[in-house]
């Protein structure tokens, strides 16, 4: 009778989808927990621990907690990274074998196109848990994170079973997600070319009907998970990353920090593992 796998709950803490430009530079980096980016779009250098790698797109790589990693674009690559974020303990490891590898050779996959929308299409049901103001939010963005990696286990083993996936997204929806993406570091008064295209009234209820949030809401929750990204990954003050995230007034990005996460970004980015009460709307 084959062993069962111990139960596991990994913990989200956070993610992030960057729309790297030309030229673009993410220094050598490491961090206390597992994280997985996931390269689409175009190809790029990245550095992991063996060295130097050339990276197709649709491309997943998981790093290790403490595992130094960068990347770096060339003039003409415009690759987008989706990268997340999150705990995995010893049961993570005993459950699915390879994660658990010493060699991280053996955690990069080359994925297909329909496993790319399978990644993606769960990346953004993680986000709308993990940044939404609504009750059992961890349980629930936990629930997603082990769905996605018991999917990425099944590919690891060259089995093609996986999850099913609902209808596609209205193509405008997703264009318009990426847009607020893509407009995250821009200060409010910038952004009224995202919110006057020519059939944004009609693309926002769809976009409210996917995602259960406006486009307004959606771009702070991307400037919080964008904010988080810098607090953990760069040495950048709180006032230089506010800038960064759109905010003119630091106090502003404080206050705002702290409704989506319960702490003060000082404060996060001592503890970013650190469980808080849900955040209020």
């Amino acid at each position: 009778m084959p062993a069962v796998p111990p139960p596991f709950a990994p913990q989200l803490v956070s993610l992030r989808t960057i729309a790297a430009a030309g030229g673009a530079t993410f220094d050598w980096h490491s961090h206390p927990f597992d994280e997985f980016t996931l390269v689409t779009d175009d190809a790029c250098l990245i550095g992991y621990p063996p060295g130097w790698r050339e990276t197709a797109p649709n491309t997943l790589l998981h790093y290790r907690a403490g595992e130094r990693h960068g990347a770096w674009t060339s003039p003409k690559q415009r690759p987008r990274f989706w990268v997340v974020h999150f705990t995995a303990d010893a049961n993570v490891y005993g459950a699915l074998d390879h994660f658990r590898s010493d060699d991280p050779t053996r955690r990069v996959w080359a994925i297909t196109p329909e496993q790319n929308d399978t990644f993606q299409w769960i990346f953004l049901q993680l986000l709308n848990e993990h940044t939404a103001p609504r009750a059992h939010r961890e349980s629930a963005a936990s629930a997603w994170l082990q769905l996605l990696l018991i999917t990425v286990q099944r590919w690891a083993s060259s089995n093609e079973a996986t999850i099913t996936l609902p209808s596609r997204a209205n193509a405008e929806v997703l264009r318009l997600w990426h847009r607020i993406n893509a407009a995250v570091a821009k200060p409010n008064d910038e952004l009224d070319e995202l919110y006057s295209a020519p059939n944004y009234d009609s693309v926002r209820h769809a976009f409210r009907k996917a995602f259960g949030c406006s486009p307004r809401e959606m771009l702070q929750r991307l400037r919080m998970e964008h904010a988080k990204n810098l607090l953990l990954e760069s040495s950048l003050s709180i006032k230089e990353i506010s800038t960064r995230v759109g905010y003119v007034a630091q106090h502003d990005f404080n206050r705002m920090f702290h409704r989506h996460t319960g702490m003060a970004p000082s404060k996060w980015r001592a503890n970013p593992l650190a469980r808080v009460p849900a955040p209020t709307k």
